[in-house]
């Protein structure tokens, strides 16, 4: 199905030119909001993002910008699949600790639709889609089927989350260092259980940034620079427990929180530091996005809490945060760079999805619009980076952590209220309080504060309906059949060949 899928998609006209294809780079921050970045308005009394500040300058911001889930899981499946997570693994929640991994070995993704192009392809960073094809995952056997087996060349992950009850890094297929099958248990990790104690070197919180961020150097350098690379970096800031390094600590002016959010800066300025210096940046697309919006505990004494008090607004000003459905869970920073073919500091409103990464990039390494029948729900935003007129995006579809689904079209967004099926007990009553039908105009009210469901029966009578469908298996994408007439064609963005 793979190989069918990519000789669609590429075309005759293609072969022969794919030497002339851009480099990608995607950089996923974890758990960051809007309101964390310089450039989408967050005081530099308070914290300083200098390197994000110069992408947004270098490049375009999206400031309509949105996950297909408010939780890590499903956001970064959707990202690689082009297909939303609760049409099959993953109706509502994340991968556990021991779960295998969910993105079907049988589909095409994004990383293999790449190397089928010729292109080398690493994942380095956090993972979070499981390892094996059993529950519970035997970390001291080989771990497979894993990235290595949907597309990527290379591996180098954080399984979870940073403080994980696994405590060690997974290279390829199995456990980075692993001496033995012999394991120990000791202490406990931030979510209150003992490390599993492999006998293999053990993760160091503080210094995981800097020593993922090295990977993903030590790798980019080793690449010919005369032939296509991906690279999907996924940072493990700022996700909890908030440590920041000692490069960064005390450094911003509100907290540890606004040291790690200075820790992610950091690291991405090392990446495209890096591809200067390898002299590839005119030709390399750089992605830089979040999984969802900021987490903020309920205990204000907690560092994210301390930086809100400072006068941060982590998720700008939107309502609610991680694992709500509502758009401070979903609403993201989004800058794109590509010199020389993206205008520098232009900001798109334009409506995308993190699901619709997939059709860009593939439009983008292209040339022209190609055809993903499984990425049915992604929908090329590649018109707009190129500065072309584009129509708005189709209706789009947010999941909160229990399953709970919105749908977004233009400025309405409808939450119909309704759990999945086999939704656990402890999911229900953590969100039933969000499992209300809500209507919102967001360009009236982009806080949410105004259900106005009973004011427009037709507005919701449409989106039901449209949720219905997707539900019932059509995507919300539009690249699973040919351009439509109504769309221009991509301009020849692929003129320069590599030197």
């Amino acid at each position: 199905m793979k190989n069918n899928l990519l000789m669609a998609a590429m075309g005759v006209a293609l072969v022969g030119t794919l030497g002339a294809a851009p480099n990608v780079v995607v950089f996923m921050a974890d758990d960051f909001g809007s309101g964390c970045v310089n450039a989408y308005g967050a005081p530099e009394e308070l914290v300083k993002t200098p390197n994000l500040n110069r992408l947004a300058e270098s490049g375009m911001r999206f400031t309509n910008a949105n996950t297909p889930a408010s939780i890590c899981s499903p956001t970064r499946y959707a990202l690689l699949t082009g297909r939303y997570a609760w049409r099959g693994p993953l109706p509502f929640g994340v991968v556990n600790v021991f779960d295998p991994m969910v993105v079907e070995t049988d589909r095409e993704t994004l990383p293999n639709y790449l190397k089928e192009m010729g292109y080398a392809t690493a994942q380095i960073g956090k993972w979070h889609l499981g390892y094996g094809d059993r529950r519970p995952a035997v970390f001291t056997e080989k771990l497979t089927p894993g990235p290595n087996d949907i597309g990527f060349d290379y591996h180098f992950g954080l399984p979870q989350n940073l403080d994980d009850m696994l405590r060690v890094w997974i290279e390829n297929d199995g456990v980075y260092g692993l001496r033995s099958k012999k394991t120990s248990s000791f202490a406990k990790c931030f979510y209150g259980k003992p490390y599993l104690g492999f006998d293999a070197p053990q993760r160091n919180r503080e210094e995981a940034s800097e020593f993922l961020t090295q990977k993903a150097v030590d790798w980019l350098q080793s690449q010919d620079k005369d032939e296509p690379f991906f690279l999907y970096f996924a940072s493990p800031a700022t996700h909890h427990p908030i440590v920041p390094s000692e490069r960064m600590r005390g450094k911003s002016n509100c907290g540890a929180y606004g040291d790690f959010i200075q820790d992610l800066d950091w690291s991405f300025g090392q990446i495209v530091q890096t591809l200067e210096k390898m002299g590839v940046m005119d030709n390399t697309v750089i992605i830089f996005t979040a999984d969802n919006g900021s987490d903020i505990p309920g205990d204000k004494t907690r560092p994210e809490g301390q930086a809100i008090a400072a006068g941060l607004k982590p998720n700008s000003i939107y309502r609610g945060d991680k694992h709500t459905i509502y758009e401070g869970g979903g609403r993201v920073p989004l800058m794109v760079r590509w010199d020389g073919k993206i205008k520098p500091g232009f900001v798109s409103d334009h409506m995308v999805s993190i699901v619709d990464v997939f059709s860009t990039v593939a439009d983008l390494v292209n040339g022209k619009w190609v055809t993903l029948p499984d990425a049915e729900d992604s929908s090329s935003f590649a018109l707009t980076l190129m500065g072309k007129k584009q129509k708005p995006r189709s209706p789009m579809v947010g999941t909160n952590a229990a399953g709970i689904q919105s749908i977004r079209s233009g400025h309405w967004k409808y939450i119909d209220g309704t759990f999945p099926e086999n939704v656990p007990g402890n999911l229900l009553k953590a969100f039933r309080k969000q499992a209300v039908p809500a209507l919102y105009d967001l360009e009236k009210d982009p806080s949410e504060d105004n259900n106005v469901i009973g004011d427009y029966p037709e507005v919701v009578q449409q989106l039901q309906a449209i949720l219905d469908d997707y539900r019932n298996g059509k995507g919300s994408g539009n690249q699973t059949a040919k351009r439509p007439v109504s769309q221009p064609a991509l301009s020849s963005i692929r003129t320069q060949a590599r030197k």
